[in-house]
């Protein structure tokens, strides 16, 4: 009962800030102080439920849902970073519904689902290394989508709705490559250090998430090289940086919904 206000609080902060971030793609009035102010009050109230999910189980499990929570307060705080910016418009009231939604099915979900953790420090960098770099990523694929989707739109002359709030394809373009190179530089140094202080990360059990989180690893090194050095760009890449994620998602994701979830172990 404790967390129904901070809760129904925080969910009401993410969708009024989704409603007005999605009124500004078709209005000339753009609230960005309120939307950051909006967003702002429910990453903090999301933080808060997140420790307090973590400290009904006394931090002895990192569950599926306080993971995916974790990488949504990830990508709301980097769309409050990027308030100036034009370049997520279509992007953020997106990230503040997955945000309300991870965050209700977090508190709706039990505390002592996941694996069990301890307290060791580089167990804890390597855990928020991992889910920065994710979130990085995810926010990549997310730019990803956008740039397919409002290429299409280009194609077939249906961008006038949006298109006076939006900068050049070629911007955003710029941007989606930033952050898949961050988010490769991330992920990488997360791979480090879990083969650095993780007794074994080939282990029964963690063995498919370093495969399949190294093969993305690849294919994200493998798209910032070939525009960085060959100056490549385009579909391909976009949809290249899609696979990785579909991949690198699961890897974090995909045997902890069936050992979690399905088989409830």
């Amino acid at each position: 009962m404790a967390t129904v206000i901070p809760f129904s609080l925080t969910v009401f902060a993410y969708l009024l800030a989704a409603g007005l971030m999605w009124r500004a793609l078709t209005h000339t009035s753009n609230q960005v102080k309120g939307n950051v102010a909006l967003a702002v009050v429910a990453i903090i109230g999301n933080i808060y439920l997140i420790w307090q999910h973590l400290a009904l189980d006394h931090f002895e499990h990192i569950t599926i849902t306080t993971s995916l929570s974790s990488v949504a307060v990830f990508l709301a705080a980097l769309v409050v970073v990027a308030a100036k910016r034009k370049t997520g418009l279509l992007l953020r009231p997106v990230i503040m519904v997955f945000a309300a939604v991870a965050v209700t099915l977090m508190v709706a979900s039990p505390t002592d689902w996941g694996a069990a953790i301890d307290a060791r420090a580089a167990l804890v960098a390597h855990v928020v290394i991992s889910l920065l770099a994710y979130a990085v990523l995810m926010l990549a694929t997310l730019y990803a989508v956008q740039l397919l989707y409002l290429s299409h739109l280009l194609k077939h002359h249906k961008s006038a709705a949006v298109s006076r709030h939006l900068p050049p394809l070629l911007t955003i373009e710029q941007y989606f490559f930033r952050l898949v190179t961050s988010g490769a530089a991330l992920l990488v140094l997360a791979l480090l250090t879990g083969f650095l202080f993780l007794e074994d990360m080939f282990a029964q059990g963690q063995a498919h998430k370093t495969i399949l989180s190294s093969v993305a690893a690849v294919m994200y090194i493998a798209i910032s090289l070939f525009h960085g050095v060959a100056r490549a760009r385009g579909k391909g890449l976009v949809i290249a940086s899609v696979i990785a994620s579909v991949i690198l998602t699961l890897a974090y994701f995909g045997s902890r919904f069936v050992k979690d979830i399905l088989l409830g172990a």
